[in-house]
């Protein structure tokens, strides 16, 4: 059995370990896109403040050789028929019997005047962290998500001046609620960092961002952490259903026989989560799937931790009820948020004090009732 896997991220390295431990003799071979092994995506940032990139790696050489999995670094050009096989950039082919494609995202670059500029990029990579590294400041960071936050802080600890610019009206909209966003911002703003909300980009010059409500940020670099974009053009070169990701099922496969897709690049229900717990666990069933164990993905939805701007912010379940009990230390920088429908824990909001977090995850999916869920709190 020749098992290729096409992806050096979450899902591929987690296809490639499942895919061993489902068959002791598959030849497994790793195609990483990129000159690094497979590292923690979700922690690139922190090169920013000094961390060494060589820490990021998931495993080094030595547990790929023992491992039994070979991996290259190059990029896929094409995937063939008659033999099953894929090209590299470099015109070698590999052949298979099951192909995985774990080739992941793109970041989002927005349609917006000005963006194709040499200092703009959409951050998604080490080396993405290591240009922006060259460039200049002071920077503006558009998007007041996870990874835009992320950046923020460690850039600030670099000494950079950052602003933050989102879209919507307030920051983590899909973590936090308004009240708990604002009580965030004000630990934001305290870390040294500029945030502007409800702004929307127009066009970007040499040395600033103008916003559509013609706002003007000082900025030399640009950087966009707005989401991201799945890979397809493989797949849609070869005939792959395709809609905004490629189509998969429950098992991981793809409209063509032994071909699976998981992670960032494929598409479950019209669903892709772009969040490295939901690759990894796909990238875990197209795994097993493609050595002979069938077994279904069941979708879950994760609970959201950050830990940036000094502090720490745990989410987890449905934040949008009304009826919340909360409890705020504006002085330690703590809130603690609980969210009820009939009576019953939907969900959570930690900041400052996560500590209660694998209880409350235990909460929410008993749907604990709301007397004895505040007293976990």
């Amino acid at each position: 059995m020749k098992i290729v896997i096409i992806g050096g991220g979450a899902a591929g390295l987690f296809a490639a370990t499942q895919a061993r431990k489902q068959d002791a003799m598959a030849e497994i071979t790793l195609v990483c896109g990129e000159k690094f092994l497979p590292y923690y995506r979700t922690r690139i940032c922190e090169v920013f403040s000094g961390l060494e990139p060589q820490k990021l790696l998931v495993h080094d050489e030595n547990w790929f050789t023992d491992q039994k999995i070979t991996v290259i670094k190059d990029t896929v050009t094409k995937l063939l028929d008659s033999p099953k096989s894929i090209l590299l950039s470099g015109g070698k082919k590999i052949e298979y019997d099951r192909l995985i494609l774990a080739i992941g995202a793109n970041g989002n670059r927005p349609n917006v005047e000005g963006a194709d500029q040499k200092h703009v990029l959409a951050l998604r990579t080490l080396d993405d962290i290591a240009y922006i590294q060259t460039l200049g400041g002071p920077i503006a960071i558009v998007g007041g998500g996870l990874l835009g936050l992320e950046a923020a802080w460690h850039l600030a600890l670099a000494k950079k001046q950052v602003t933050i610019v989102e879209f919507s009206a307030w920051l983590l909209k899909r973590q936090l609620d308004q009240e708990a966003s604002l009580f965030f911002q004000d630990i934001v703003k305290a870390a040294g960092i500029e945030v502007i909300v409800d702004g929307a980009s127009d066009k970007i010059e040499t040395d600033r961002l103008i916003l559509k409500d013609g706002r003007s940020i000082q900025a030399n670099t640009v950087i966009f952490a707005a989401g991201i974009v799945p890979t397809i053009d493989l797949a849609k070169a070869y005939g792959l259903a395709t809609n905004r990701a490629i189509v998969v099922n429950e098992y991981m496969e793809t409209s063509q026989p032994d071909i699976y897709a998981c992670g960032d690049c494929a598409e479950l229900d019209g669903k892709t989560a772009g969040l490295w717990t939901v690759s990894m666990a796909q990238g875990i069933v197209a795994g097993q799937c493609a050595a002979g164990n069938r077994v279904a993905y069941t979708p879950q939805e994760p609970p959201y931790l950050m830990n940036a701007m000094g502090t720490k912010i745990w989410s987890g379940g449905s934040i949008t009820s009304e009826d919340t009990y909360c409890i705020k230390d504006d002085q330690a920088k703590i809130l603690k948020k609980l969210f009820f429908a009939e009576g019953k824990l939907q969900g959570a909001i930690l900041i400052g004090d996560v500590g209660a977090q694998t209880k409350l995850k235990k909460a929410i999916e008993e749907q604990l009732l709301k007397e004895e869920a505040i007293q976990i709190i």
